[in-house]
């Protein structure tokens, strides 16, 4: 027996009262927090001291730039030529349960050559990996975070490619669907592969650097309190505060930065902020790749529609590289509904679907087979394509 759908009936209604009633708590509340962002100014010693102490304790809020923290800056004008590329990726784990021991990445990118009347220029590029030193980093196999890390890095990778050859035509963007800042390093350390990836990582991002592109990390509908954790800060009158006290939001429990700037107008963007995570100002900065972010409306007046773009420091520091994140990301949104038109279509090239993921299990049993080599998968594996197979077979 499925869901049973009825049975959930009660639980749905009680569920909706308490999301109305959370949404109204919420909007009670950001007025308060917008009045905070309002009344911090730049260089003010008492702030900079509770940020320095508050780093001290692993705070991962967001620190001011030289831009007014409450700031509003205007879309500006989109250059008349400019090449605007994205790439993604997507992967197929390693399957305990399957015929064979391999994962996939694939990586897909488009070029738009803004101002030209050409088609734009789509591919995608699939690795399988199979070897022992691809599956057992660590002696186990790997695990799924470290398989995200290197899907990332082919990311980067392509961009880094295609920023070499396009940058001798015309200002270049370059766009990730995810922040700049690697996960990997908030994961386990017993893998030494994780020091090894970030290096890399940020070896790519410096190698794009050397290229004149720029790039930003665009995350919809981004979670994120940075600069709810600041304000938290400027709050609180104890400079001699403790971890429990910057932990937790206080009065903006529940509230995000998205909600924060949610009064952006369309094509506005909210002041730079820096990326306080320990992460960010350790290895990320001693590397020259510090990254800062800000918040901008890629949407309309109706349906407003607030992205967090993260860009690299060296990035925010020129004015015309950070004009164009700005102006491209906001008019590729307009052919996105709102998200970047390149991002779409990019991740419909790097997406495998199960058919795909079909036709590449039966490429690698042919494969096996001829190689004399039984392909079985196990009987758990077995047991739920049965069962599912007479569920689709049942329900049509």
């Amino acid at each position: 027996m499925g869901l049973e759908l009825n049975k959930l009936s009660e639980q749905v209604n009680k569920m909706g009262t308490t999301l109305a009633s959370r949404s109204a708590d919420i909007a009670a509340r950001l007025p308060k927090a917008r009045a905070t962002l309002e009344k911090i100014t730049n260089n003010d010693p008492i702030l900079e001291t509770k940020i320095e102490r508050a780093l001290s304790l692993h705070w991962t809020g967001a620190i001011p730039t030289s831009e007014p923290v409450h700031a509003v800056f205007p879309c500006p004008k989109h250059p008349e030529r400019a090449n605007i590329v994205a790439a993604d990726g997507s992967q197929v784990y390693p399957d305990r349960h399957g015929i064979a021991m391999y994962y996939l990445i694939n990586t897909g990118s488009i070029v738009f050559r803004y101002g030209l009347d050409e088609a734009p220029v789509c591919s995608s590029h699939p690795h399988l990996f199979y070897e022992d030193h691809d599956l057992y980093p660590n002696e186990a196999l790997i695990p799924s975070f470290l398989v995200n890390a290197r899907r990332d890095i082919a990311e980067l990778r392509e961009l880094a490619q295609i920023a070499t050859r396009e940058v001798k035509t015309a200002p270049t963007l370059l766009m990730l669907d995810n922040g700049l800042l690697l996960y990997l390093g908030l994961q386990t350390k017993e893998y030494r592969q994780s020091d090894e990836i970030l290096s890399e990582y940020l070896e790519t991002l410096s190698d794009i650097e050397s290229t004149d592109a720029c790039i930003a990390g665009v995350i919809d509908r981004p979670r994120t309190a940075n600069v709810l954790r600041l304000l938290r800060l400027y709050d609180i009158d104890n400079a001699t505060f403790d971890t429990d006290e910057i932990r937790t939001l206080g009065d903006y429990s529940q509230l995000t930065d998205r909600m924060l700037f949610s009064t952006l107008k369309p094509g506005e963007r909210s002041a730079i902020f820096v990326n306080a995570s320990p992460q960010n100002l350790g290895k990320y900065l001693s590397l020259g790749q510090k990254i800062m972010f800000y918040y901008v409306n890629a949407g309309t007046k109706e349906q407003p529609v607030i992205l967090r773009i993260e860009i690299p420091e060296w990035v925010a520091n020129q004015p015309e590289q950070l004009s164009l994140t700005h102006a491209g990301i906001v008019e590729q949104a307009r052919f996105g509904n709102g998200f970047p038109y390149v991002l779409i279509r990019s991740h419909e090239l790097a997406v495998v679907t199960w058919t795909e993921r079909g036709h590449l299990e039966q490429m690698v049993a042919g494969s096996m087979r001829r190689s004399g080599i039984s392909a079985v998968i196990s009987r758990k594996a077995q047991g739920k394509q049965w069962t599912n197979s007479a569920k689709r077979r049942y329900g049509q």
